[in-house]
């Protein structure tokens, strides 16, 4: 991922498999908008970065700083907890996890191990 506020972004609509033409209709900005300012490197006017954000469902502080706040900001088990990472994680992995929690106790192991068996064949 490039680490810049586009690069976030991006990042974003891909995982969540959103278009970027789809995305700038949303936000009501022009696709060359992304473009040009992913090409620049800049961050756009506040009330699009607002817009952007809301649309993502994330902050603008984790599109500008790659974090829940800037760099000094000290972390409670409330800012980790809410890191947009981990709501992306879940959305992206939403129904998996549902259909875990709907199995028995015995199939969640079993499942869990098969996971981490594979995960170390990789």
């Amino acid at each position: 991922m490039d680490n810049t506020f586009w690069g976030r972004v991006l990042y974003i609509l891909d995982s969540k498999d959103i278009s970027r033409k789809e995305f700038a209709t949303a936000v009501g900005i022009s696709y060359s908008s992304i473009h040009n300012g992913s090409e620049r490197n800049s961050i756009p006017s506040a009330d699009v970065a607002l817009r952007i954000a809301e649309t993502l469902g994330t902050s603008i502080e984790y599109l500008v700083y790659g974090s829940s706040g800037t760099k000094n900001t000290k972390y409670t088990a409330k800012t980790i907890s809410h890191r947009p990472d981990e709501k992306l994680l879940y959305r992206r992995n939403k129904e998996i996890i549902d259909a875990l929690e709907e199995m028995p106790p015995q199939a969640q192991r079993s499942i869990r191990e098969m996971i981490v068996s594979i995960k170390k064949a990789f």
